[in-house]
């Protein structure tokens, strides 16, 4: 053989081994630095021949590169074996590139893409990798400054604590006790609103405790209550399609506590009114008890019988009619435009309908005459002809409406209308069923 063919065939060699590199560690790492690197790490994450470790080093590469899509592209594209092998793998790799050193430290992008790469990773892991990633994330958020790390990426705290539940809720608090302890300028640092967000979320029934707490402490921060309040409102019943809602289970153990909240003449009507609404997110038979016994509770602001009543309604629905009519107390005054917003508008839109009317039925017979106002009302906003005759049953009946117009303090005496009874409100109700057409 000539000279010249040994170097030409030689050539040929070199050639073929530099188009067939091995895939092991040394080169995937090595790969991240060529030109042609980035698809030759691409194929490695979709080799399904290869080690599930090598696929997730190549994974793991491309992150590094800001090539995640291609990643998550590969994932979809494997059988459901071998994406779960390479979820397994690639858990630690993800982590060793989002882990913060440092509780201060401001997270880098690479280390908020990886975060984030981890919480996409639970869809497509096992049960055991699921619970790694699990740690890693609410190590990640929770072993440094919350407030720093929660907003930080697609994946934010409260959807992620959200999503982990219960067992978040240990090292939130832990989170959150380094905050209370802290000082700035001889002052107390605020406590900020994604970690009360996120200790609201986490359905952990001693951090919901904890905001309670929160909202109790006098820490030169006017606000602070509301706040507190506004995360747990948030968190259990509008979270406004930011994360699904999260189970009562959390706040039923705390719900004395609400409830002491709730009667609390001297807060906002804001905190109020979030407070009423925790008791009612608590559902039945949980909320109807606490709110019934709001409707007779005395308060500075007449309105607040209303809020009770109302969400009592919202609470127990068709079984809670005849207890809240009841419950209101017969020395007062009750504005016609109040108690129908509140009560019978409110039942009139409760299914099914023959048990609405057979609880308005019941409430003509009751010993209080608001009761049996709000049942003939009702009767009539239903438009339920077949109980005329019910109705004109009390038309003699000689209980006063009061406070049925409402404030007449500053009307003329001239001008202000008469008192109404019962019985000629019913006659109204009666003759106004009567007229309408079928």
């Amino acid at each position: 053989m000539t000279s010249g063919r040994v170097v030409a065939l030689v050539g040929v060699v070199l050639v073929l081994a530099g188009g067939c590199e091995k895939t092991d560690h040394g080169n995937i790492d090595r790969w991240i630095n060529t030109e042609k690197g980035p698809g030759k790490l691409k194929e490695a994450v979709r080799d399904g021949s290869i080690d599930p470790d090598l696929s997730a080093h190549a994974a793991q590469n491309l992150i590094k590169i800001d090539q995640d899509a291609d990643v998550r592209a590969a994932l979809e594209g494997m059988s459901p074996d071998r994406r779960t092998a390479v979820a397994a793998k690639l858990a630690p790799r993800l982590w060793e590139l989002a882990r913060i050193e440092g509780e201060m430290k401001i997270p880098t992008p690479l280390q908020i893409s990886a975060k984030d790469f981890l919480f996409d990773l639970r869809k497509y892991a096992d049960g055991e990798t699921r619970n790694q990633i699990d740690g890693y994330l609410i190590d990640w958020y929770a072993g440094g400054y919350y407030e720093g790390r929660s907003t930080a990426g697609r994946n934010v705290g409260a959807v992620v604590i959200r999503t982990l539940g219960p067992r978040t809720g240990e090292r939130l608090m832990s989170a959150a006790n380094a905050v209370v302890s802290m000082q700035k300028g001889g002052q107390p640092a605020k406590i900020g609103d994604e970690l009360l967000l996120a200790l609201a979320v986490s359905g952990h029934p001693p951090a919901v405790a904890y905001v309670l707490d929160i909202f109790h402490m006098d820490r030169g921060d006017p606000e602070l209550p509301g706040r507190a309040i506004g995360a747990l409102y948030v968190a259990y019943a509008e979270p406004g399609g930011r994360f699904d809602v999260v189970d009562p289970a959390g706040l039923v153990p705390n719900l004395d506590r609400i409830v002491e909240i709730a009667k609390d003449d001297t807060r906002s009507p804001q905190i109020t009114n979030d407070a009423v609404g925790l008791i009612r997110a608590t559902g039945t038979p949980h909320c109807l008890p606490p709110l019934l016994t709001m409707v007779s509770h005395p308060h500075r602001d007449p309105r607040y019988r209303w809020v009770g009543a109302n969400n009592a309604l919202k609470c127990g629905r068709t079984e809670a009619i005849v207890p809240v009519a009841e419950a209101l107390p017969v020395k007062g005054e009750y504005e016609h435009e109040a108690m129908a917003g509140a009560m019978w508008e409110e039942i009139a839109r409760m299914t099914p309908r023959d048990r609405v009317l057979t609880e308005a039925r019941t409430l003509l017979g009751s010993g209080s005459w608001v009761a049996r106002w709000i049942g003939a009302e009702t009767l009539a906003k239903l438009m339920s002809k077949e109980d005329v005759g019910r109705l004109r049953a009390l038309a003699g009946d000689r209980a006063k409406l009061d406070g049925y117009w409402g404030d007449q303090s500053e009307t003329p005496k001239k001008e202000r209308k008469p008192e109404l009874t019962l019985g000629r409100r019913v006659e109204e109700l009666v003759k106004a069923l009567e007229t309408e057409r079928p």
